[in-house]
């Protein structure tokens, strides 16, 4: 994530500690897809514990890279407002 904003130069680095949050709802983004791949891997498989393990640990691999940066996007936009109409004084 860049230190300051590119197009309105808000200042991303807020204080020591503020992505904490996003922890929390990095946490319950993690949930919903562990429960999404255990509903879809049963459909198929059943109650093996194998194919769930496999998917399981693939996809919340895979897409941590993608959750991290959705968290701390939610949790900075619940902070700072966007203003579409924001011109550049350049």
């Amino acid at each position: 994530m860049p230190k300051r904003c590119e197009v309105c130069d808000t200042d991303f680095v807020r204080e020591t500690g503020f992505y904490y949050g996003a922890m929390m709802i990095s946490h319950a983004l993690t949930t919903i897809i562990a429960v999404i791949v255990h509903f879809s891997v049963f459909y198929f498989w059943g109650w093996e514990i194998a194919p769930h393990l496999i998917f399981l640990l693939t996809i919340i691999i895979g897409l941590f890279p993608v959750n991290f940066r959705i968290a701390r996007a939610i949790w900075i936009n619940l902070f700072i407002s966007y203003n579409p109409n924001y011109k550049v004084k350049w």
